[in-house]
């Protein structure tokens, strides 16, 4: 279980934290002191944190303001308040904003507990939050391996093939370009015009998204460096946790600098795609991003690697990068430089434009193992049903 507390003064966060501690040795804590007399959420990962503690001397307009902003974005945390005066209606509010519990300063440790095991008995935990959708995050070992290709024709194929309700999300803040791989339309709403909403909803997203097919939306990256100044990690947080209620698959496409943001992308991923070319030069850029990786703590099973472009003339075997970069290749996309050209030139998907050359049979591969379904499955049940009408 993890607890932030962020508490008015040092001498408060000491006593909150013995007392935390002298109770279980099995939970995750942080402890905060506030900045300015302020709560500044943003330094923590309201995401993954449970339970937060806020100690104030008394209930003030500007931490309801930031408490009901916290409880209607997010699922987790739940708000333990701690005050030294608590009026009536001071409680009113309080609840009104979302706190779990309230409790009078200087707290006891029995009442603490108490609060604690009561957030604990309302599965604060678990049952409260159960996504919809699974994220897919998209990063080059070197510019150029390819990856903003792939991940957007994986994105039409799962939406168009295999049915699936799919978000792309252009995390390249500068200069991204996603949405001219699949079509010639942009949209006036970009990324950073909504990620930093107070009460951003899967309304606002499918407002400010491009329609691309019936199942298929994107979110284009700011168009200039003014629209993306303030976007932080917590505002990539609340767009990922409000668009995996409401799609079945949410893609990210993130540069390989590795930023508070792009690192963002990586830690809310199911999967991770690195993505390579049989080159030298990016078999060295990969060798470190997948030590990166580790270093990170990234769990083997969540890290795919797709080696792009591949071709049997290249004299590096598959089996001499797999022994350099020392993990197997997930998957690997066959070079087919005719009509990848054709398609980045035309703005029309590969998958649309020859959805049978060999790059997207490989594709199409990866999302039949993505989804444990295959898209000829669907288009049997489509003409089942046609056939079944006119009978």
């Amino acid at each position: 279980m993890k607890i932030a507390v962020i508490a008015s003064t040092a001498e408060v966060l000491a006593s909150i934290k013995d007392l935390l501690e002298k109770k279980s040795a099995d939970d995750q804590y942080i402890f905060l002191n506030r900045q300015d007399g302020e709560i500044h959420l943003e330094r923590l990962d309201l995401f993954s944190t449970n339970i937060l503690i806020i100690d104030a001397v008394t209930v003030t307009e500007g931490d309801l303001k930031v408490i009901t902003a916290c409880t209607r974005d997010h699922h987790n945390p739940a708000i333990i308040f701690i005050s030294q005066t608590l009026t009536e209606k001071d409680l009113s509010r309080l609840m009104h904003a979302g706190v779990s519990e309230a409790l009078h300063f200087p707290v006891n440790g029995q009442e603490l507990y108490s609060a604690l095991e009561q957030i604990r008995s309302r599965h604060y935990l678990s049952s409260l939050y159960h996504p919809r959708g699974k994220v897919l995050t998209f990063i080059s070992s070197k510019g150029g391996a390819g990856a903003t290709l792939l991940a957007t024709n994986i994105g039409y194929l799962l939406a168009c093939e295999f049915d699936k309700k799919v978000l792309f999300i252009d995390l390249h803040m500068q200069g991204g370009d996603a949405t001219f791989y699949v079509t010639d339309q942009t949209s006036a709403v970009t990324l950073g015009d909504i990620v930093k909403q107070v009460g951003l909803d899967s309304t606002v997203i499918a407002t400010a998204a491009l329609k691309i097919a019936d199942n298929y939306f994107m979110l284009q990256a700011p168009e200039s460096p003014e629209k993306s100044s303030g976007i932080g990690a917590q505002h990539i947080d609340n767009l990922i946790t409000v668009a995996i209620q409401d799609y079945d698959y949410v893609i990210l496409d993130i540069p390989q600098n590795l930023d508070s943001v792009n690192m963002k992308a990586l830690d809310r991923a199911d999967l991770i795609f690195p993505v390579m070319q049989p080159m030298v030069n990016y078999l060295r850029a990969m060798v470190k991003q997948l030590h990166v990786f580790s270093m990170l703590g990234y769990a083997d099973e969540k890290i795919k690697v797709l080696l792009n472009r591949m071709d049997p003339t290249v004299s590096l075997s598959v089996a001499i990068m797999e022994e350099t970069i020392n993990r197997s290749v997930a998957k690997l996309i066959p070079n087919d430089f005719q009509h990848v050209v054709e398609s980045v030139n035309t703005g029309v998907p590969i998958v649309q434009l020859a959805p049978h050359a060999t790059v997207c049979e490989s594709l199409r591969s990866l999302c039949k193992e993505l989804t444990g379904t295959s898209p000829s499955e669907s288009e049997v049940s489509v003409f089942k049903k046609i056939f079944s009408w006119l009978e």
